[in-house]
Parts: structure tokens; sequence; C-alpha cells
């Protein structure tokens, strides 16, 4: 009698399992979307945003460069009226403008929401910008990279984004103003209310080195949600290649 009642627990057993697995699995899908559910409040930021900018646009005047940074754009400045190299050989060379510059190119930008993340995708070299949104500190000391490490957090409808990490061999918002290894940039990203399909970017830099005070950048994007972006390979069909000066030869039609 001992092998049919063994016999009987084991199906019992497997039973109880069974419907313990087939619980978990109700389960389990329920779990792993309830985040996704909560993106459903963020506003709709669908399509893709071309950059509506102007020479009045940014706003915010010169930056208020320390003596030392200021010397040093003058020196730029210079260099590039003279004709001389003046680090205008990076696009040849394939190298990511980095931020805040990336995303001030003349190429448009998407936004995906994800649980603990929003991702930026700018078609300009095809950069790819990750902002944690999981309720985690900017890292105390970073590898510097081109576009930094960011963290976001909502305010309402709008997005909120802080970046640190920023390698010093890129510019902040003009071209040829540097900055330093201290640099902070917090980025405001806002629907227009009256208007769904223009978004705003707010910037404003700190940087105790290279800026004597906080200095802000306002910039506007237009919604085209039918478009969708292409590929942007940079060293494909390269016809800008570095002169002997140091400098990208802007060749253009057909040759």
């Amino acid at each position: 009698m001992a092998a049919p009642i063994l016999r009987a627990l084991m199906i019992a057993l497997g039973s109880a399992t069974a419907c313990a697995l087939a619980d978990a699995q109700q389960v389990k899908p329920a779990t792993a979307t309830a985040p996704y559910t909560k993106l459903n409040a963020l506003p709709d930021w669908g399509g893709v945003w071309a950059p509506a900018f102007s020479p009045a646009a940014s706003g915010g005047g010169d930056p208020p460069l320390t003596p030392e940074y200021k010397t040093r754009y003058d020196a730029f400045r210079a260099a590039s009226a003279a004709g001389r190299d003046a680090g205008n050989g990076r696009p040849s060379n394939c190298q990511p403008p980095g931020m805040p510059r990336i995303m001030l190119q003349p190429y448009n930008i998407e936004f995906l929401f994800t649980p603990g993340r929003v991702t930026i995708i700018q078609e300009a070299y095809m950069q790819v910008r990750r902002v944690f949104t999981d309720g985690r500190p900017l890292p105390e000391d970073p590898d510097p990279a081109f576009n930094g490490h960011s963290i976001g957090h909502w305010e309402g409808d709008t997005l909120v984004v802080e970046t640190a990490g920023i390698r010093e061999d890129t510019q902040l918002g003009r071209v040829g103003v540097s900055h330093s290894d201290q640099l902070r940039v917090v980025e405001r990203y806002r629907l227009d209310p009256a208007n769904p399909d223009k978004l705003s970017l707010e910037f404003t830099f700190t940087d105790p080195k290279a800026l004597e005070r906080p200095w802000q950048q306002t910039y506007a994007f237009v919604r085209h949600r039918e478009w969708e972006q292409i590929e942007f390979i940079c060293a494909e069909n390269d016809r800008n290649p570095i002169g002997e000066d140091g400098k990208t030869q802007y060749i253009l039609g057909d040759k």
C-alpha cells in the first residue's frame, strides 16, 4: 500500500506546484508591466523634434566668462579670423561635439520614455544620451565623457536633467567657448502650453572656474510626427578631409 499512497502524494504535490506556478505566471506580467503604466501620465513627446533656432532664439547674451576663459575665447576668435586652425578638424575625425552642443545640432532629436530612464537620440552622429530617472545621484567622481553623465526627474510636465562629468575638450553653448571639469548643465524640457508641437529647452550652465555666474540659454524644437530619423554615418562618403593646415576642407558639389 505504500507505493500507491506515495504516488498519490507526489501527484498532489505536483498539482499544488503546478497551481502555484500558474498563479505566479498570472501575477508576474502585471507586476512587470506596472512601471510601464506610470508612463501614461507623462506628456506625449512622440515623433521627432527639429530645431527651430534663430540668432535671437537663445537669449542669455554672451557667456559671463572669467578672465582666464575670456582670454582663451579671444585667442580662439583671433585664430579663426586669421584662418589658423582653431580646433576645426574635429568633424573630419568624426568626433561628436559633446554636451551641450550635441543638443544644438541642425538635426532632429527623439525621446524614448521607459521605466527609470529617458533616452534622447540625436540624429547627428547617431548619439544616444541616457538620462536616468530612477532616483540615483550623479556619480561623485565620473569618468569624463563627451555627453557626460545625466540624471533627471519630472516636475509636473517638465523634464529636468542634470549633467556632470563632461570632457573639457568639448565646448559650451557657443563655438569656441571652453569650460572646466566642474561644469554642470541643467536642462528643462517642456511642451509649449499654447502649442503641443513646440518644445522648449532651457539650459543653465554653472562652472565656478569658467563662468562668473550661471548662464542661461533657451531654444525651441518643432515636432514632426510623420518623420523618422535616418542614419548618420560620419566616416561614410567623407568629402571633408583635414588639410595641411589642420582645418577641415569643406568640399561642395559632386567633386
